[in-house]
């Protein structure tokens, strides 16, 4: 039987979805690679009906030929590079050709959304299943201890903070493109259940990674909502009587909710008092070498203040400024996305007995990639930064607060681990897709059918 193109993107959107949905989960590695190979096949049939129009895009196809050229260093790295071939092959036989599966994946998914723009309202509700099964999570553990638990002593019983903070950062992103989006233009009453939709999808991300107690991901989700307020407060000044009252309606709740999440968040959460002082001595790395035990091993070095720096601040600025140097020393990097940090402390006879990864995203890709890899992939997020906006429209600008959340977030937070290493690639595959097309579609979802 021939599959449509129309049977296509079905198939893409609802293989996507799942694997949004249990892409956190445990015991779910044999159905996200089932859901996998059904998406990558969905992608080539999609990639391969849009291949001629593709081709005639020209400049637009910048970010995907930097993400192509990414898995081209990736090779050329191994056979004239590597300082651990065996590691590296064991890496590109398994995390990157998942990887570059879900790149395919991406690709078609982007175009089943792109042309049939009723499917991406399931996009934007399967992208809140993380913060929503967090604060389910919290809810069930709330009724079987009988009271309302401390989130410091919230025990998650599906996934830890950086699935909190990672997903939920792209969930805020998305909230936001959308509401700029709808509230940039003609503000009509259909609209607006879209909007609160919006809206309350920000509040879930606030909200889960509160109860997470997760510093990376609070940050990004409360940047966000600064910059959806800073654009709206803009749009008053600019043209106060053309913005509606729904329009105000929303300045007004992001500055409540924004400022009620830091009150609540930072009673709950220690170290945001004197994190600028815990940063500066974790990166002297030279006279403070707490680092190079196990962490919790030793008491952090004292701050400016005369008192213990926040162990977690104190070991993840620690760490980052040794891989710094390591890039310095090592510029073409180790080979490995997940162990290049240890490999590398090893390579240039550093005692050390952490034996994980740097928890900065950039830093670890750049002591797997070195300064090359970092280039490609950092020219694939500016140049989809740059066509979302010259696009503008509802797609473009989704891929755009994808990329503006990634930068940040990917300096102190792990996107170069295993699963997140992998939707990190997905999604920049997805944007630059969107981004590649020469006009956004500027159809909106309704959120009131979904059935």
């Amino acid at each position: 039987m021939k599959i449509t193109e129309k049977q296509a993107a079905n198939i893409s959107v609802a293989s996507v979805c799942a694997l949004f949905f249990i892409w956190v989960l445990p015991e779910t590695i044999a159905l996200r690679h089932v859901l996998l190979f059904i998406g990558c096949i969905a992608g080539i049939f999609l990639i391969k009906a849009q291949w001629v129009g593709l081709l005639l895009l020209r400049f637009n196809l910048i970010p995907l030929c930097s993400i192509t050229a990414l898995f081209f260093w990736v090779g050329i790295h191994y056979y004239f590079f590597s300082l651990d071939p065996g590691l590296e092959l064991s890496e590109i036989k398994g995390l990157w050709l998942r990887s570059l599966a879900g790149c395919v994946m991406a690709m078609g998914f982007a175009i089943a959304i792109y042309q049939q723009g009723h499917l991406r309202k399931y996009f934007y509700v399967a992208i809140l299943s993380v913060p929503l099964i967090n604060v389910l999570t919290y809810i069930y553990d709330c009724y079987l201890f009988g009271s309302l638990i401390n989130p410091n002593n919230f025990v998650k019983f599906y996934f830890a903070k950086i699935e909190t903070a990672y997903f939920g950062g792209i969930a805020a992103a998305a909230a936001v493109a959308n509401l700029i989006y709808l509230l940039s233009g003609k503000i009509e009453k259909k609209t607006h259940l879209t909007i609160a939709f919006c809206f309350i999808s920000l509040v879930l991300v606030l909200l889960s990674a509160v109860l997470s107690s997760t510093k990376n991901g609070f940050a990004i989700a409360l940047a966000l909502c600064i910059l959806l307020f800073t654009v709206i407060l803009a749009k008053v000044f600019r043209n106060f009587k053309g913005l509606k009252k729904v329009g105000f309606i929303v300045l007004l709740f992001t500055l409540a909710m924004t400022v009620s999440a830091w009150q609540i968040h930072k009673s709950y959460t220690g170290g945001w008092n004197t994190v600028l002082q815990d940063v500066r001595v974790a990166v002297d790395i030279d006279n403070n070498k707490q680092w190079q035990f196990m962490e919790g091993s030793k008491e952090a070095p004292l701050n400016s203040l005369g008192i213990p720096a926040a162990l977690n601040t104190y070991s993840r600025f620690a760490y980052i400024a040794v891989g710094v140097r390591l890039i310095e020393q090592y510029p073409l990097g180790y080979g490995s996305v997940n162990r290049s940090f240890n490999g590398l402390q090893t390579t240039a006879n550093i005692y050390h007995e952490h034996t994980g990864q740097v928890h900065s995203g950039w830093v670890d890709f750049g002591l797997a990639f070195g300064l090359p890899g970092l280039g490609i992939i950092f020219l694939a997020i500016i140049s989809i930064i740059y066509f979302g906006i010259k696009q503008g429209g509802e797609l473009p600008l989704v891929a755009l607060m994808y990329c503006l959340m990634l930068i940040p977030f990917g300096f102190i937070a792990e996107i170069s681990y295993k699963q997140y290493f992998e939707a990190t690639l997905f999604f920049l595959a997805f944007a630059a897709t969107i981004v590649s097309f020469p006009q956004g579609v500027n159809h909106t979802y309704d959120i009131d059918k979904i059935s």
